[in-house]
């Protein structure tokens, strides 16, 4: 049975289980979406609700350490009253009597001056008590070294802030005690002062800290004794909080913060902040409720939901009309794309800024770039176009597309750099990109095809024309040399005309043997052959075939001294053929009388080979192209050069062994040829 697609106009459905099908892309991304929105608010919410609690949980915490500041600046001013009262003169001198009585009257307007003092205190430095300021006839005498605040000040003679105790005698209220040593005209302990603080003080104290509505504040001691708290009263029996775990906690860390359950703080959830008030063990804590503390988070994170919830439904409504735009035009795009890829040249794509825009797949091919590598990419780091001639950037074919908005070729003998390094042919042309209307170029399409095959063809057909032009000459100079000498009388005459044809022959012999070395390389039918070389021998070898040749023109030919030991992993024949090319280069190119020299250095990992002459140079124009085939300098003059081979068989086979050859000269001031070979 036939599926049966029916189309209906705009506005109308489309009918049939094909088209769901096609449907099903459009609602799975806007699935996709409308998740993504919800996460990416899901997220926000979260984190703005963290962030939230984050700062009222530090807010808390700022206050409890408020808090801390302020008693701890408040026992300091105690300390300092005690100490400027045990400095006075009348005091210590009394004391050093044994007048106590004396000694404490001057103290009693202490308690008028400052009215958070209970009463002032006079021990001798055993803890028996010797005086104070409110009248306790009982306990004049008795020692109270049990004390907490005589033990702490005791301990290194320093002020010492004791913990929460309840007075001996009425009314009973509970105090802390501040003890100062007082000390004698030479700086002897002969006494201590101290000072009864009222818990009520402390109370009154935590009234300049705002903790906020509905929070509270109060204060335990190094004892985990409740010494401050709005509902505390001073004749209460001190509550011993330290088993409450907030209290634990706080004495075994700085400052903290929690939310803590329901406690004898507060009567629900609450958010708790402590805070040691250093130097005197004392804990400040403080407690409020979670619903305020976190009131304007709930109110931020309703704001922040609200805000979410319409922009995901106005960006679901808009993808849609978006996505479904998109569906009518997918299967024309996707039409289109199949086309590019099917295309064979290579088509590449360009923005005004010549960054990579398209990137088809017969361009992969020629340029061994992927699509992913390339794409985005600037077109001068992937696509290097070069001229045979001279090795120049050639790009002019682009620019013009770019800038005049001109349909250009690339000129003839482009070369191509691939990814690997390697270089083909290629040619074909650039087109400029209009946008919306515009004078201006929006890109560039450049497309490309390998020429190398054709090339390939047409050169060897060139190859075997100039190889036929090459041995024409020498064959055409031995028979004529060989004619006359068969009719020349003159023994002198025919021995010469007999010289010229010998070397004429040896001439085509030569460029047969390079011809036979040309084929193989491009055939790739060179094996190397890898084995301990010495490079001494390997050089003996060329200088004994070269040195009749630099004999008969003259030349001095000097090879510097190598040592015997040198030896290096390569293939000795390959490596004998490059350089006896390079030196019989130089002393062909080389006048009479001159030299040659070649000297060799032992680099890193490489064996460096220099051949330097003093000949004729090679001309600029002509340095790009010395390595080609049949190449011979047009400065070379009268001088037999050969047939053009023996640089181009050098580098290929320098190339197969792993090294690298390049050069450097000055027109009629010589060559140095540079050779690297691996060692190992």
């Amino acid at each position: 049975m036939n599926n049966k697609i029916e189309i209906i106009p705009v506005g109308g459905q489309v009918k049939g289980k094909n088209n769901e099908m096609k449907r099903l892309p459009l609602f799975a991304v806007l699935a996709l979406f409308v998740l993504a929105m919800v996460f990416v608010a899901t997220y926000l919410v979260v984190r703005e609700y963290n962030h939230e609690t984050s700062t009222a949980l530090e807010r808390r915490e700022a206050i409890a350490n408020l808090g801390a500041l302020l008693i701890h600046e408040k026992f300091d001013g105690i300390i300092d009253v005690g100490i400027s009262l045990a400095s006075r003169a009348r005091v210590y001198n009394n004391i050093e009597k044994r007048d106590w009585d004396e000694a404490i009257e001057n103290l009693k307007e202490i308690l008028q001056t400052f009215p958070y003092l209970d009463n002032v205190l006079l021990f001798d430095k055993e803890g028996v008590l010797k005086a104070s300021v409110v009248p306790s006839p009982e306990m004049i005498g008795k020692s109270f070294a049990h004390r907490d605040y005589y033990q702490g000040v005791s301990k290194d003679w320093e002020p010492y802030v004791s913990e929460a105790f309840k007075r001996a005698v009425e009314p009973k209220d509970n105090v802390v005690s501040v003890a100062v040593p007082i000390l004698s005209s030479d700086q002897r302990i002969i006494g201590i002062l101290v000072l009864a603080v009222k818990l009520d003080a402390i109370t009154d104290w935590l009234k300049e800290v705002d903790v906020g509505s509905g929070g509270i504040i109060f204060v335990v001691d190094k004892k985990g004794q409740l010494v401050a708290h709005p509902q505390l009263r001073a004749v209460d029996n001190l509550a011993d909080y330290f088993s409450v775990s907030s209290v634990q906690y706080s004495h075994n860390n700085d400052f903290g913060t929690e939310i803590h359950n329901k406690d004898f703080a507060v009567s629900e959830e609450h958010i708790a902040s402590w805070a040691h008030v250093r130097d005197y063990g004392f804990v400040i804590e403080i407690a409020q409720p979670t619903r305020i503390a976190f009131a304007e988070r709930k109110n931020k994170l309703i704001e922040y939901l609200l805000f979410w919830t319409l922009i995901i439904i106005s960006a679901t409504v808009f993808l849609y009309r978006v996505l479904k735009d998109r569906v009518m035009l997918r299967a024309q795009r996707d039409h289109e794309a199949t086309l590019l890829e099917s295309i064979g040249d290579g088509v590449v794509a360009i923005d005004r800024g010549w960054s990579i825009t398209l990137w088809n797949k017969s361009a992969s091919a020629i340029t061994g770039w992927s699509k992913e590598e390339a794409m985005g990419k600037p077109l001068r780091t992937v696509l290097k176009f070069l001229r045979e001639r001279d090795r120049v950037e050639n790009i002019v074919f682009i620019e013009d597309a770019m800038v005049r908005g001109k349909v250009t070729t690339m000129s003839d003998s482009t070369i191509l750099v691939r990814k690997d390094g390697s270089e083909t042919q290629v040619g074909d042309s650039a087109a400029p990109i209009f946008c919306g209307g515009g004078e201006t170029p929006d890109g560039a399409i450049i497309v490309f095809r390998d020429m190398s095959l054709a090339l390939e063809k047409s050169h060897l057909r060139s190859d075997i024309a100039y190889a036929t032009h090459q041995f024409r000459t020498p064959v055409t100079e031995a028979l004529w040399n060989l004619e006359m000498a068969i009719d020349e009388q003159d023994t002198d005459k025919r021995k010469e005309d007999i010289r010229i044809a010998y070397q004429a022959i040896l001439s085509i012999k030569k460029l047969s043997e390079h011809l036979v070395f040309v084929s193989e390389i491009d055939q790739g039918d060179i094996a190397v052959k890898l084995s301990a070389v010495k490079f001494v021998n390997a050089l003996t070898d060329v200088q004994k075939k070269i040195e009749k040749e630099a004999k008969l023109r003259d030349i001095t030919l000097s090879i510097a001294t190598v040592s015997p030991l040198l030896a290096i992993n390569t293939d000795k024949k390959l490596l004998s053929r490059a350089l006896f090319e390079i030196i019989e280069n130089a002393v062909i190119y080389s006048p009479r009388g001159s030299k040659v020299e070649v000297m060799t250095t032992i680099k890193e990992k490489e064996i460096l080979i220099e051949v330097v002459d003093t000949g004729v140079g090679i001309t600029e124009e002509e340095q790009p192209i010395i390595f080609t085939k049949f190449f011979r300098g047009s400065n070379r003059g009268k001088m037999n050069a050969g047939g053009g081979l023996g640089l181009y068989l050098a580098k290929a086979y320098i190339s197969l062994l792993g090294g690298k050859i390049w050069f450097t000269s000055e027109k009629g001031k010589g060559t140095t040829f540079s050779v690297t070979i691996p060692i190992a």
